[in-house]
């Protein structure tokens, strides 16, 4: 039995915009991000989603809200779709960290990763928790088109996993932009998850701009 997932960085916020490491921080929605939910929900409209969820922070349940609220359903809200926490860095600015600790900016670059910050979540860590419930939500939906609302980091590295590919790798492919959206097919006999569609953009290109990258590395703003 087939169950077809649609995964959803959420929208653009305020922590975007300044740069931070938003992990367990949560920050208000910008305008422009409100801009790009109703793209999103233009793109999705015509799609039947029989159930959705999200992480605990409030920008990824304010992203997928209407879509919920059209289809009927409610989010369930899952604390092992959050982001990665940065440990005693989360939530500050990246300008900042790098005055503190150039090192963590100089190995992002390197690997793609971010690591180094005490008390931080490692990479294999977000990918062992995003897998385990993945897996779960993919099982008690089957046969059934499901909405997913998550993070950037987090949402990269359950498709890298899926994949395969490690974050060192194909950077620009996988990072994910605020509002992407990423179609991700479950066989159930298998149990086996396949990429159908990776970080697609295709609702924000008449938009003037949107976020791509900030300037202090080669990866998304978190």
């Amino acid at each position: 039995m087939k169950t077809v997932l649609y995964i959803v960085r959420h929208t653009q916020t305020v922590g975007n915009i300044e740069k931070r490491l938003t992990g367990r921080h949560d920050y208000e929605i910008t305008e422009e991000g409100k801009k790009y939910i109703k793209k999103m929900e233009e793109a999705l409209q015509n799609i039947k989603f029989e159930s959705a969820y999200s992480s605990t922070s409030g920008r990824t349940i304010k992203t997928i809200q209407n879509l919920a609220n059209k289809n009927g359903i409610k989010i369930k809200q899952l604390e092992e779709l959050c982001e990665m926490d940065f440990g005693i860095y989360d939530g500050m600015k990246w300008e900042d960290l790098n005055k503190i600790n150039p090192e963590i900016h100089k190995m992002h670059i390197k690997t793609n990763e971010i690591m180094g910050i005490p008390n931080q979540e490692t990479t294999q860590e977000v990918i062992k928790r995003m897998n385990k419930i993945m897996l779960k939500i993919a099982n008690e939906n089957l046969g059934k088109t499901v909405l997913v609302c998550s993070h950037g980091v987090a949402i990269e590295a359950f498709l890298r996993s899926i994949t395969r590919v490690p974050f060192v790798k194909e950077r620009n492919k996988y990072s994910q932009i605020n509002t992407s959206l990423n179609i991700v097919s479950f066989d159930s006999d298998i149990q086996k998850f396949s990429l159908e569609k990776l970080n697609d953009l295709s609702h924000l290109k008449k938009e003037k701009k949107y976020e791509t990258r900030f300037n202090f590395s080669n990866s998304t703003c978190i």
